[in-house]
This record gives C-alpha cells, structure tokens and sequence, in this order.
C-alpha cells in the first residue's frame, strides 16, 4: 500500500476546482487500495467541506494537524509565546493577519486585510475582536500592503516562520518552523504502519518543500516554486496540464 499526499492549492486544485484529470487519477489510485492524503495550509473545515470526496485523510494547518476520516492523529498548536510574538510583530509593521482555530479565524489588523479577507473566508467562518490571549491557534495567514511590508515581516519573523504568498494575493499563509508539513507526513506514515518509501507527495509553494524531502518520493508541480523543483524527484506538469495524472503515471501509480 501506498499513501500520496496531495497540496491542495495549485497542485490538487485552482480554488476548489479540481481538474477532471485529478479526479481520474485519484479514483483510479484509491481504485487500487492505496491511500489518498490531503496535505495543506488551510483548516480542516475547509479541506473537509470541499475535498472530503478525494481523501482518506486530512493534514492541515501546514502540518500541525492530522486526521483520518474519523479521528485526530497528533496536534500541535503554536504556544502562547509563538503567538503573542507574532501578534506583537505584525501591530507593529502594520500588517493584518487571521490566527487559524480548528473551526474558524480570528482576524487582527487594519480594515483593508480584513477586506482582503472576506473575499476569501466565508462569513460564518472569519471573526474578529477575539481577545488574542484566549486563542489555540494552528497556523495563520497574513495580509500585506505592498511588497516591502512583506519583506518587512520576512526580516522580523523569518527565523520562526516561512511565508508561501498567494500568488498575486497580497497575503500568504504561514508555516511556523517546529513542525511542519513534513513532520505531519512522517507522523501520518508511522500511524498507518507505511514505510516512507512508499509515500509520495505533491505540491507547488514553499510550504510544500519540507513536505517534498520527507517523502520517498517528492513531485513538483510544473507550475510550482523553482525552489521546489530543484529540490524534487521529479517535476510533472502545471496543474491545468494534467499534472497530477501524469505525476502518477510517471510512478507507476497508475
């Protein structure tokens, strides 16, 4: 048996629209008793709520939570001292940021990356005026003004955290170093009794890298960060090009 971890954003999906390929693919795959896992930045409400019908299983929060159909597998929130750095960073540089919570997020900042946010969050899921102190939060997103404040909070923030910006988005969601995506896929291997040599990942962002190397077999998207296809074992094509077919195709997998 297999398990093959899937980013959702630019590598499974273009919002939640997955390619008819993608869906071939995936039912061919879980077809033949391997193991579909999503692996993301995003929460489990909105993984569950859009891609339930791929998966046997859910990372999410860039790693700090995993879950199979029906039950938790570890959790790994960030510590208070993790978030009230954080927090303390971004009122000062000025930018707005959405701590994410298993079921909803909880929106800090200025009007306009709140603005920002409500084109993407529905309503009943982004909050605001939660005291910050009273939060368990997983991971967070963070919105921007231009690209110099992004450079800012690199500087500020960047032996803690690993921005993957939205593409042309001014926001990126945020893994904070201690445990990641690759740590979750390990984590995830381990519980289903699956050598690492029988796990392969897919993905496009930044966020996708430590993902990527914990894998026995790390795929880049055709669109993905340079970064990211220097450092994979193979690079299929983009995502409208059948990319994840053909990543599969090209293993075997399929």
């Amino acid at each position: 048996m297999n398990i093959v971890f899937f980013d959702i954003d630019g590598t499974l999906a273009t919002g939640t629209q997955v390619p008819a390929s993608a869906r071939k693919a995936i039912r061919l795959l879980r077809n033949k008793g391997d193991l579909v896992w999503i692996c993301t930045g995003r929460p489990l409400k909105y993984a569950k709520k859009n891609f339930y019908q791929y998966a046997n299983g859910y990372i999410v929060s860039n790693g700090r939570q995993g879950f199979t159909c029906c039950a938790k597998i570890y959790d790994k929130p960030l510590t208070k001292e993790q978030v009230q750095r954080i927090s303390r960073t971004l009122d000062q540089i000025g930018a707005g940021y959405i701590f994410f919570e298993g079921n909803r997020g909880c929106y800090y900042g200025p009007d306009y990356g709140f603005a920002e946010m409500q084109k993407i969050w529905p309503a009943d899921f982004l909050k605001k005026d939660v005291p910050v102190d009273t939060l368990i939060p997983y991971s967070f997103d963070v919105v921007f003004k231009d690209q110099e404040m992004k450079k800012k909070i690199e500087e500020e923030l960047g032996d803690l955290c690993v921005l993957n910006p939205h593409g042309p988005h001014p926001s990126a969601d945020v893994t904070v170093r201690g445990w990641d995506k690759g740590d979750g896929l390990k984590a995830v291997a381990e519980y289903m009794h699956v050598p690492l040599e029988n796990t392969y990942a897919f993905g496009d962002g930044l966020n996708d890298l430590s993902m990527l190397e914990a894998a026995g077999h790390g795929i880049a998207m055709g669109n993905g960060q340079q970064a990211l296809k220097d450092k994979a074992d193979y690079v299929t094509t983009a995502i409208d090009e059948d990319g994840v077919y053909n990543g599969l195709k090209h293993f075997g997998l399929i």
